[in-house]
């Protein structure tokens, strides 16, 4: 078998894969096993077709490679057994046949590809390749399909697909609601004591016409009211329905989100998303939210916009010598003593470790190094729990007329960098 060092890429697919080959030649089926299992994931062999169904049944793996002419079993025939029970699982064809009935049936089983014999080894490894290629971005494609259903499942709101205008999906916390089973249990019934409201219209969620109901515009919202019997016990409970299509699918999606028990914990869990455990000042995911907000404000109303960056000098020394406890308790404390210096519309949060950020609408450079100094100073004067005195570096940045929040954090980063290269403890204006 001729070998060439320009392989292709795509072998690397094969890491993850098992390969079957059988051939009846001892010979060819060793040296083809040890060229394969270079590249593949695991290699397994068969002595003839009927050794080679075996084989698959009990092993099941992902592509086969087979000679035609075999005792007890023939290749295609095999091949015909295997696409039979599996028709994704490729198999590619190992012969020195040429005739046009070979190539009439290898067609009509599905071969996925044939080396001609005297076996190349470069053209059948381009040809694993390319079906490994297939192969993994089906399962992939397989993978992201059941990953998207499994995320529509535990989703709190009712969510449904249409594919045109056939009902294709309800996720299992609409079908809960409505009582069904499956999809097929919701088309095969009614729910009785179901009782929902479409923009002040009554409409019945296992009757498809109510979607017609709907403005597919995206953002264009309405409302359902869900009412139950009298004598469940259940309150009156309002969604928010909205449609959005995707026509180049021919696929609309609709959710439902229940607004009435969970505004006020939707609520609390966005101040807690953006709210830091450990101090209970703004997160990284806090900072830019109110980052991006100050920032196209004063490009609505002209005035000046600055960040001041900081950190623990040494920081790191604090955890290993007084342990993490001290270090959280060091990062509280400092949270404390600089939330004293800040304004009401300032905001001051954890960018993340011992890196600490202030967002300062309506202030200037200037003013943002004197408020950076005074912190400096008084954190040097003060006395932290277990560690006693340290010290800490800061950055200054105003944004500028080609600035972005992102680009104006950096520049105060840089600057916090130069106040660290030049001796710490002290302030870096940009």
């Amino acid at each position: 078998m001729n070998q060439r060092k320009n392989l292709p890429q795509g072998l690397r697919g094969l890491r993850s894969l098992h390969i079957l080959v059988a051939e009846d030649d001892r010979f060819a089926r060793e040296q083809l096993s040890l060229l394969l299992s270079r590249f593949a994931g695991r290699v397994s062999t068969a002595a003839d077709g009927m050794e080679g169904l075996d084989a698959f049944k009990y092993d099941r793996p992902d592509i086969v490679v087979t000679d035609i002419n075999m005792p007890r079993l023939s290749g295609l025939d095999m091949a015909q057994a295997i696409k039979a029970m599996d028709p994704s699982v490729p198999v590619i064809l190992v012969t020195a046949h040429s005739d046009a009935q070979f190539f009439l049936r290898s067609i009509e089983i599905g071969i996925d590809g044939y080396v001609i014999k005297p076996l190349d080894a470069d053209s059948l490894l381009k040809l694993l390749a390319k079906q490994a290629a297939v192969l993994l971005e089906a399962r992939a494609a397989e993978a992201r399909a059941g990953m998207f259903r499994f995320i529509l499942d535990i989703n709190p709101n009712f969510i449904l697909t249409l594919g045109g205008e056939s009902l294709d999906y309800v996720n299992r916390t609409f079908l809960d609601f409505l009582g069904a089973t499956d999809l097929a249990a919701l088309r095969d019934s009614r729910h009785a004591g179901r009782v929902l409201e479409l923009d002040g219209r009554a409409f019945d969620p296992a009757d498809l016409a109510w979607t017609k109901l709907l403005d597919l515009r995206e953002g264009r919202t309405h409302q359902a009211v869900f009412a139950p019997p009298p004598a469940s016990g259940e309150r009156e409970r309002t969604f928010l329905v909205s449609a959005v299509g995707f026509p180049e699918l021919d696929r609309t999606i609709i959710t439902f989100t229940d607004i009435t028990p969970l505004a006020e914990e939707r609520r609390i869990l966005r101040i807690r998303a953006a709210t830091d455990a450990l101090t209970g000042i703004a997160n990284r995911a806090g900072l830019a939210e109110a980052l991006e907000r100050e920032f196209h404000r004063s490009q609505r109303h002209p005035a000046s916009l600055s960040v001041i960056i900081f950190d623990i000098d040494h920081f790191k020394n604090v955890n290993d010598a007084y342990g993490h406890p001290a270090g959280d308790a060091v990062l509280a404390e400092l949270t404390r003593l600089v939330t004293t210096h800040v304004r009401d519309h300032d905001t001051f949060g954890r960018y993340g470790g011992e890196e600490f950020l202030i967002i300062a609408p309506g202030t200037d450079v200037a003013e943002a190094a004197k408020l950076a100094e005074r912190l400096r100073s008084d954190v040097a004067r003060h006395g932290f729990p277990a560690v006693g005195s340290l010290t800490c570096s800061f950055g200054v940045a105003v944004a500028g007329p080609d600035d972005t929040p992102d680009s104006l954090v950096a520049r105060a980063d840089t600057a916090l960098y130069d106040a660290k290269q030049s001796g710490r403890d002290r302030v870096v204006a940009r």
